[in-house]
Parts: C-alpha cells; sequence; structure tokens
C-alpha cells in the first residue's frame, strides 16, 4: 500500500498560487526598477541642462536660447517629480504584492507540513504493520518446532 495524500491537489493548487504571487511580485520589481533607472536618468538629464544654462548665462547666449534651457530644465523637474510619485506608488504595490506572496507561501507550507506529518504517521504505521508480519513468521516457525520437539 503506497502513500496518498489526500489534500495532494490542494497542495499543487497553493503551490500553483504560490507561483502566480511570486511571478508578480518579481514583474512588480522590474517595474520598480525600471523607474529608478528613469529617475536616474532624468536627474542626469537635468543636472546636464542646469550646467549647459550655466554655461549659456556665462557666455551671453540670447535670451530666448536661456528661456528655452530654463523650460526645458522645467519639464525635466516636473518628469522627475511624476516619476518620484510613480516609484512610490510602486513601492506600495510592491510591498502588497510581497504580503500576498508571503501568504501564499505560508499556506503552501502550512500544507507540507501536514503531508510530511501524514506521511511520517503512514511510514511508521508501515513499519509496524511488516515488524508484526515479521514477528507471526518468526513465532510461527519457532512455535512449531517446539511442537515437535516435546
Amino acid at each position: 500500500m503506497s502513500f496518498r495524500f489526500p489534500l495532494a491537489t490542494v497542495l499543487r493548487y497553493r503551490e500553483s498560487l504560490e507561483q502566480r504571487e511570486y511571478f508578480a511580485l518579481e514583474r512588480i520589481q522590474q517595474e520598480v526598477s525600471h523607474v529608478e533607472l528613469r529617475i536616474r536618468q532624468v536627474e542626469e538629464e537635468l543636472s546636464a541642462a542646469v550646467h549647459n544654462r550655466a554655461a549659456q548665462l556665462a557666455h551671453g547666449v540670447p535670451a530666448a536660447e536661456v528661456q528655452t534651457a530654463y523650460e526645458y530644465s522645467r519639464a525635466l523637474e516636473e518628469q522627475g517629480q511624476g516619476l518620484q510619485n510613480l516609484l512610490k506608488e510602486a513601492k506600495m504595490k510592491w510591498r502588497q504584492q510581497l504580503a500576498s506572496y508571503e501568504l501564499a507561501r505560508r499556506n503552501r507550507e502550512t500544507l507540507e507540513k501536514l503531508r510530511e506529518k501524514q506521511f511520517e504517521a503512514f511510514s511508521k504505521e508501515q513499519a509496524k504493520r511488516e515488524q508484526a508480519v515479521i514477528d507471526d513468521l518468526f513465532l510461527s516457525r519457532h512455535g512449531s518446532r517446539r511442537g515437535h520437539g516435546h
């Protein structure tokens, strides 16, 4: 007789849920990383734009060019602020998804522990049955010899 875990289907379902939650967590982490990279790029562009504007002012370029450079810097600052807000939202989503993943993992682990305990109990019972058969064989062999010897 082989071991059969009655909740095997539920365990497989919980494993698939855990995996789905993990993949969702990874997708959100990639989103966070992408936004962080974009923020760094915008900050670098802004730094270069500010440097260029300062150089333009030092060299006495026309006011229209300085105004254009200022507007470009302002647009980059607004873009950076929008990205910061997006990053904040993405990190909040990530924390929520992490909680979902951890719950799914705990649910799967709970069922796995139950399966392990049931398997352990099954194995002990199987060993007892096997020992009982061995004991019966031993007693029947030795018992029949005694009967002939008296």
